[in-house]
């Protein structure tokens, strides 16, 4: 967090780990889908770049997800929300800024002609950043799993939290959490423990 703080891409990674968002349903985000009254974001498409078979070059496409569950509503911290309003100020600035060069998609999260951004720039500069805080590498899509795991950690039920992330089903995300669920099994454990000692039981 500290060391996202002023970088470019700043709002991508916090939106990216306060909502769980998968990197293409980010990149695919648009004003619209964000519902600021009531607070939450409504996920209903994915970006995603695939090689054209006639051309050989590679070009971005906009899908819907691939399973129901993925179309969903997420709810967004007031944190967030307030951070959001100030980003799209400053984004309008930047269209009025780049005049005719700008390409007003509507998208949250672009570059500075208003297009698409680009995965494998992404992770460099998210790599970079890991670097300079002194983070050991991962992914873009392990924002995802921090989301997931604060839940877990603030004892949010697995259900729910299936729903938030858009898993077809449940034991997905069982098994992709087991270590997270381990943990929490021995804090359960230690509440017992606890309650029993309150109790005056030996």
């Amino acid at each position: 967090m500290k060391f996202i703080k002023g970088h470019e891409l700043e709002m991508l990674f916090l939106t990216a780990i306060d909502t769980g968002l998968r990197q293409g349903e980010l990149f695919a985000l648009t004003w619209k889908d964000i519902d600021f009254d009531n607070a939450c974001i409504n996920v209903n498409k994915t970006y995603k770049t695939v090689r054209n078979i006639d051309t050989g070059k590679y070009e971005g496409i906009i899908q819907t997800p691939k399973t129901n569950n993925s179309i969903r509503v997420v709810p967004i911290p007031t944190h967030l929300i307030n951070k959001l309003k100030q980003y799209r100020l400053s984004q309008k600035k930047l269209k009025l800024k780049m005049a005719n060069l700008y390409h007003d998609n509507n998208l949250v999260f672009c570059n500075e002609f208003g297009n698409h951004l680009d995965s494998s720039n992404i992770l460099k500069k998210f790599k970079k950043i890991l670097t300079a805080a002194g983070i050991e590498n991962r992914k873009f899509h392990d924002l995802r799993h921090t989301y997931a795991t604060r839940l877990f950690e603030l004892d949010e039920n697995p259900k729910t939290v299936q729903n938030l992330l858009g898993h077809s089903n449940i034991s997905i995300t069982l098994d992709t959490y087991t270590h997270v669920l381990d943990k929490m099994k021995e804090k359960v454990a230690s509440k017992l423990n606890d309650l029993y000692v309150n109790m005056g039981v030996k």
